[in-house]
């Protein structure tokens, strides 16, 4: 029979931190709306009452499912809804907050490979 090789200490790190990255960077996909609950969103009382994003808003546009069965009324007051709004949008799309996640996500990456390259020469 095959010998087992051990896991070591850094292996299971690494393992560890694959899986939080993983994780991490698929949760925005598992929470995002659906079409259809933006569109019964919309049809319940003539305004969108949550916090939707352009992209899942424009995903109920192009669902085919919605396009085939919807209310064709519902999608075209949605669709004029959407770009009122849009037009008298006068702050930035993203806040300084969201400016400095994105800057520290790098800097932990980056920190990420010195620490890997670093472990990789001292096993040389």
């Amino acid at each position: 029979m095959g010998r087992v090789k051990k896991i070591g200490s850094k292996e299971l790190g690494l393992g560890l931190v694959l899986v939080f990255l993983l994780a991490f960077m698929m949760a925005g996909t598992a929470l995002a709306a659906t079409p259809q609950e933006i569109y019964d969103d919309y049809a319940a009382d003539g305004r969108l009452d949550g916090d939707y994003t352009r992209a899942e808003i424009d995903a109920v546009f192009s669902d085919p499912v919605l396009a085939q069965y919807g209310d064709p009324d519902i999608l075209d007051r949605l669709k004029s809804y959407v770009n009122a709004s849009d037009s008298d949008r006068s702050v930035f799309p993203f806040t300084g907050s969201q400016m400095l996640m994105i800057f520290g996500g790098g800097v932990v990456l980056v920190g990420l490979g010195v620490l890997l390259r670093r472990g990789r020469r001292e096993e040389s």
